[in-house]
């Protein structure tokens, strides 16, 4: 009796981890699941903000609305990803806290404690992407809309309107694709002198070379001008070679 009440403890001890194994699988789980549902969420925003920064819904709403909508799922989604953070972490410590129990050394176990890790890590990554992705839109919409507009319409201070500021980007984009067709322009130009001048140079190659067999007495001149030079550079390279090797033999010894 006194050596079956240890095991007995110890079998109640094994099956409460292995129950509060299962409250956790569900819990994360369910944790995942609720992550899921935000993210797709938060990327339709992102989605609904690439089609010329609308609203996320239908109907139009102000940059100041969007803005407090994004704050408020980023916040929830924060708040749920730590959550399951925690749950992954208690997990972990309650694997390692088992790790002589039968069910804790399962390679399922490991393989599951692991596969979760991996599952808040993909939705970290992606909560961070889809955070910056519509934080900047906010930000480019934000800095085209310039002041908020009164109820009649006119914008306060004096400042133009968003779709002035898209008149306006589009007048810069329009100005800078007729600078560039002016550089193309140019360097279109300049390739067709360089093709006129190469064909000048070889009509004057050729008028020399006709030059050349019309008048023999010229081509026998120019022959031995060339005969002459290459004899030259024949003695100059001779004369520098015999300097160098009795300069050599002259420091070797």
């Amino acid at each position: 009796l006194q050596t079956s009440l240890p095991t007995a403890n110890q079998f109640a001890a094994a099956a409460t981890m292995a129950q509060r194994w299962e409250e956790l699988r569900k819990r994360a789980r369910n944790l995942e699941n609720d992550v899921d549902v935000k993210l797709t969420q938060l990327n339709k925003m992102a989605g609904a903000g690439r089609g010329g920064l609308s609203s996320h819904d239908s109907s139009s709403s102000s940059s100041s609305d969007r803005q407090q909508l994004f704050t408020g799922m980023c916040e929830g989604l924060e708040r749920v990803i730590g959550q399951l953070n925690e749950c992954n972490d208690e997990m972990s410590s309650l694997v390692e806290g088992s790790a002589g129990a039968g069910w804790a050394a399962n390679p399922a176990v490991t393989h599951t404690v692991r596969r979760h890790r991996d599952i808040l890590r993909d939705y970290g990554s992606e909560f961070k992407r889809a955070r910056e992705n519509i934080h900047g839109q906010l930000q480019r919409e934000f800095l085209l809309s310039g002041a908020p507009s009164s109820p009649d319409g006119s914008c306060l201070n004096n400042r133009v309107r968003a779709s002035d500021m898209y008149y306006r980007e589009q007048d810069h984009i329009s100005s800078c694709d007729r600078l560039i067709d002016d550089q193309i322009a140019i360097a279109v130009s300049t390739k067709e002198n360089l093709s006129k001048q190469g064909m000048n140079l070889k009509g004057i190659s050729r008028r020399m070379h006709d030059l050349a067999q019309k008048y023999p007495a010229i081509g026998s001149i120019m022959n031995k001008i060339q005969t002459k030079k290459r004899k030259d550079a024949i003695v100059m390279a001779a004369v520098v070679s015999t300097c160098l090797i009795f300069t050599l033999f002259y420091l070797m010894h």
